[in-house]
């Protein structure tokens, strides 16, 4: 007889289950079953994805939960199920609330009556204890070879036929058992069955009859789960009107403060109405009105929104409410890009808010919407190759450093890692050693670690995605809390809109804080309030430095192929920087040089006829937007421009079945409207080549905006540009030391660490940046607060005795804090050079430290003559090389002697100014050395050198190891600049001090 098995676990119960949900609608399918149950370990992950399924191939899901009770302070599991549609919200509440612990406890069963408990076939409580418990609802789940179990007997009339499935196959158990000792979950107590439909029966009528029962009940827990119509959130206005009234009167507010009767042409009145009528024959005008609600609250409130993002930056109606700062018309982009009235799902804007504000606007959705209507989105992380591999050796007690050997080895994350094996010798060979007396165990090790990548181990958080809902979201589809206490939806982003849901992004953007940051910064010291959507997208001093590529900091442009292409096209204008930041992407890339070629007379244009060719005038001849395909076929084609967004989407997607319907109707058109059959056919296989590399204008131009006033504040006001760069850089000494040393180049003066001036974020002072304690190796923030919060509390640090006396109070700085400080020479402005400062303190019976511990809880009883006069009880020499080494170790690089000066080398090339393909003579600073071994088995080193407050990493390739003595000294040396990024040291000409 076929059962209607009630109880499954798929990968999405973490790490206890090996059965996908493709290979389980196989199985079904294969079988022509149609009733099943879903029953997760404690949530509804797979929801979304058995809905599909169903929805395709015509399936009955049966959802319930595997949940955790606690009995006796021991945890028992139950399958629960709700009794009818109408008992479904009370399992997604028992989904909640159980998530908060893991568990529920029995006490609360009864607050869910009216759910259907049944105890587990092997973690039951009456399996585990045989006591019955006495709950409403209750029903035992047994296997067939239970059935003449004599204890059954009295609770046969309540039993179920249902087994734990986790496995389709037997030989799945040793998976199961891996998986389990990885998360520590022990659930593995006894070899489990394989998923079964067939049960054979012999003749067994109480077998039979359980079967049927079970059948029976099964089907009568059925119910369609409704997953269609958005749900999209009420605005609430203050004027208490339909939302499409309100819609209306925000915009002709808005229309009279940006334009004039003269500017409001015609253009901008016909595109107005036209996307009007499609916001309200979509009943859209709610969603605009709550994202232009959060989006002006922000700005209202000091916090930097981007201009815009992806294809909303199209519309008018975007822009007059204030939610993009980008006029779609004035520069050309096309709002069915964006929404149309053949759209079937929501609109997306999605928008950039700096990203330590963002939380400010999620509180305030929370306020005004309510805590039930706004949720996160879940995500799935899944078990890579490397963490698999990982987490199998480490539960086999293989040594850490093998561990490493064997994960370092694996290269290929797409590959699947059995074909990766046998094409990976260094992998082949490091797996070897893990039991080279048996490859049987490695070769278990492998296909364990194969089997079990990329199944599902944790959930994690949506970094942008939030859903708002008119209705509690739990009321819709299944939801949790997160490790904030925040609702989070149990589905998935991709199946949000199958249960209606709405989701708007939100997205972080540390360029947007460091925006906000460096006006601040200039209002600050200069009392200028900086209106960047001002400021003039012609300004010539902003071009040259993108034209110059000195572009680091820059949004979008600070890497070497954008510094390369900035430099070919010679940026003169802003369509120059839209175009460069769409082609560059593998793909289009290739064009860059076509453009700059283009653009200089160099290369021909290609012509093909009056309507294509102007289109494409401001590229070029080169297809380089989105829009641009579009507007190709609305000319050549007479399509509208909901028509040219669909053969858009169908060649950029290249979906082969629809292609040539496409290409066909194209052609027909464009024939109807006058050209030859092979010109139709030419310029169709000309968007067919670039389709897919076709960027999205409206994007493009927004970001463009953002890159621009980057470059114009680094232009105008590099000292403040600079200042927050670092700060933003958060300690990362490789990002900090690149910003100062390109700031010194511009004349701006750096004052490393200070204990008197620094504070835990870069800070300006008589026009001089003063970089943060945070710098420190090994110093973090918090103590680098507490030392600002004491020298704020006590007064500058007058000398060394005043500094250790002021700064004895603060219990969370110590002497290893206190030599930290000194090392890194902040301390220099007591005119006592390191080693004098660290005698003074590693003694503890010098005057100094007894008066310390003296005085330590009585700061103001010390008189200030004592203070005052205070010096050092032994004077020792200084050691230049030491105080160096310890400002390279601490700080990434020397910022307080110059050695290149000291050694007569004036005037030497800066790194940043070596022409490619030459070779210089420089004396550096060696801060550190690692020796590497090529694919093809060479010795090469990579050396840090330092000069002139810069660095770089550059290549020897050479086997003499006595390269290794001249880490931490000053040397002289042949450079040659392969690349704007890589350096090969040809030759060290003389070390030319030692370490003392």
């Amino acid at each position: 007889m076929k059962l209607i098995n009630l109880h499954l676990n798929t990968i999405f119960s973490f790490l206890e289950s090996t059965i996908t949900i493709n290979d389980f609608i196989q199985e079904l399918l294969n079988n022509n079953i149609e009733y099943f149950g879903i029953t997760e370990h404690c949530n509804f992950y797979s929801m979304p994805y058995f809905l599909n399924e169903a929805r395709k191939h015509d399936l009955k899901p049966i959802f319930g939960l595997d949940v955790n009770v606690k009995i006796e302070n021991n945890l028992y599991r139950f399958i629960v199920y709700c009794q009818n549609k109408e008992s479904f919200m009370n399992l997604k509440m028992l989904s909640l609330n159980f998530g908060k612990k893991g568990y529920i406890d029995l006490a609360e069963i009864r607050d869910y009556s009216n759910l259907i408990w049944i105890e587990h076939p092997i973690f039951g409580y009456y399996k585990k204890t045989n006591n019955i418990l006495e709950i409403q609802n209750h029903y035992f789940a047994i296997s067939q070879y239970d059935i003449d179990n004599s204890e059954i007997q009295n609770i046969f009339d309540k039993c179920l036929l249902i087994n734990h499935n986790s496995i389709l196959k037997y030989d799945d158990n040793s998976i199961i058992k891996t998986m389990s000792n990885i998360s520590n979950n022990k659930i593995f107590e006894s070899i489990y069955e394989e998923f079964k439909i067939d049960i054979e029966t012999k003749n067994n009528s109480k077998l039979e009859e359980l079967i049927e029962r079970t059948n029976n009940f099964a089907k009568k827990l059925y119910f369609e789960i409704e997953t269609k119509g958005f749900k999209m959130p009420k605005f609430k206005n203050d004027k208490n009107i339909a939302s499409n009234e309100y819609l209306k009167l925000l915009l002709f507010k808005s229309i009279r403060e940006k334009f004039d009767k003269y500017s409001w042409t015609d253009e901008y009145q016909q595109r107005f109405l036209k996307e009007l009528k499609v916001i309200e024959d979509l009943n859209f005008a709610d969603y605009f009105l709550v994202v232009q609600d959060w989006v002006n609250w922000a700005k209202n409130n000091n916090i930097k929104i981007g201009p815009g993002r992806g294809s909303a930056a199209g519309s008018l109606i975007g822009y007059l409410l204030n939610i993009t700062e980008v006029d779609p018309i004035k520069y050309d982009l096309i709002f069915e890009r964006f929404l149309n009235s053949n759209r079937v799902t929501m609109p997306d804007i999605d928008i950039d808010v700096q990203d330590n504000k963002r939380n400010d606007v999620i509180e305030y959705l929370l306020k005004k919407y309510g805590h039930e209507f706004v949720a996160n989105i879940v995500t799935f992380s899944s078990l890579g190759k490397k963490s698999a591999i990982r987490d199998i050796l480490r539960i086999n007690n293989i040594a850490p450093t093998l561990i490493n050997e064997i994960s370092k080895n694996i290269e290929n994350d797409e590959q699947d890692l059995l074909v990766e094996y046998n094409e990976n010798r260094n992998l082949q060979l490091s797996l070897a050693k893990l039991n080279p007396n048996d490859e049987s165990f490695s070769t278990r090790i492998l296909n364990q670690a194969a089997r079990i990548s990329g199944f599902y181990r944790q959930i994690g958080t949506h970094a942008a995605g939030l859903v708002i809902s008119d209705q509690p979201v739990i009321s819709i589809a299944p939801v949790q809390y997160n490790s904030e206490n925040f609702l989070q939806t149990q589905i998935s982003m991709e199946y949000l809109e199958d249960f209606g849901l709405v989701k708007m992004d939100i997205l972080g953007l540390k360029t947007l804080t460091t925006i906000s940051n460096i006006v601040d910064l200039i209002y600050q010291n200069q009392s200028l309030k900086i209106n960047l959507k001002d400021i003039d997208l012609t300004d010539q001093k902003t071009l040259e430095l993108l034209s110059s590529g000195h572009t680091r900091g820059v949004f979008q442009v600070e890497s070497p192929i954008m510094i390369k292409a900035l430099r070919q096209v010679k940026v003169n204008n802003f369509e120059d920087i839209v175009a460069i930041i769409s082609l560059n992407r593998p793909g289009p890339m290739k064009n860059v040089s076509v453009y700059a070629k283009r653009k200089f007379g160099l290369e021909s244009i290609p012509k093909i006829n009056n309507e294509y060719d102007k289109i494409l005038d401001s590229t070029y001849g080169i297809i380089v937007y989105q829009e641009q395909i579009m507007k190709i076929a609305q000319v050549v084609a007479k399509m509208t421009f909901i028509e040219a967004d669909n053969l858009r989407r169908i060649i950029s997607k290249k979906k082969i079945n629809e292609m040539e319907d496409i290409k066909s109707i194209f052609i027909e058109r464009a024939m109807k409207n006058g050209y030859e059959k092979s010109l139709a056919t030419n310029i169709f296989n000309s968007i067919e080549k670039f389709a897919s590399y076709g960027f999205n204008r409206s994007h493009a131009v927004s970001y463009s905006i953002i890159t621009f006033q980057m470059a114009f504040l680094k232009a105008h006001y590099p000292l403040e540009f600079y200042t927050s760069c670092i700060s933003s850089a958060h300690g990362s000494q490789d990002t900090i030391a690149k910003f100062v040393n390109e700031a010194s180049e511009c004349g701006v003066e750096i004052v490393s660490p200070d204990i008197n001036l620094s504070e835990s974020e870069a800070i300006i002072k008589n026009r001089k940046i003063i970089l943060p304690l945070t710098l420190i190796k090994g110093l973090g923030p918090e103590i680098a607060n507490s030392i600002v919060e004491n020298r704020s509390k006590y007064g500058p640090y007058k000398n060394f005795l005043d500094f250790l006396l002021k700064i004895s109070s603060s219990q969370s700085i110590g002497k290893s804090t206190i030599e930290l400080l000194i090392k890194a020479n902040t301390l220099r402005s007591f005119n006592y050079n390191q080693n004098t400062l660290l005698n003074e303190i590693q003694k503890n019976n010098t005057d100094t430290m007894l008066f310390i511990k003296m005085f330590k809880n009585n700061i103001e009883g010390v008189s200030p003559n004592i203070i005052n006069s205070y010096k050092p009880s032994e004077i020792l020499n200084q050691d230049i090389m030491f105080e160096k080494k310890n400002e390279i170790e601490l700080l990434g690089q020397v910022y307080n002697f110059n050695s290149s000066a000291s050694n007569g080398m004036p005037g030497q090339t800066s790194f940043i100014d070596m022409h490619v393909g030459n070779e210089y003579l420089a004396i550096v600073n060696c801060t550190n050395i690692k020796q590497k071994i090529s694919k093809k088995g060479n010795n090469y080193f990579e050396l840090d050198l330092e000069a002139n407050m810069q660095k770089i990493r550059a290549f020897y390739f050479t086997s003499n190891q006595e390269i290794l003595n001249v880490k931490g000294k000053t040397i002289k040396v042949t450079l040659e600049k392969r690349n704007e990024n890589i350096f090969y040291l040809r030759s060290i000409k003389e070390v030319l001090n030692e370490e003392r």
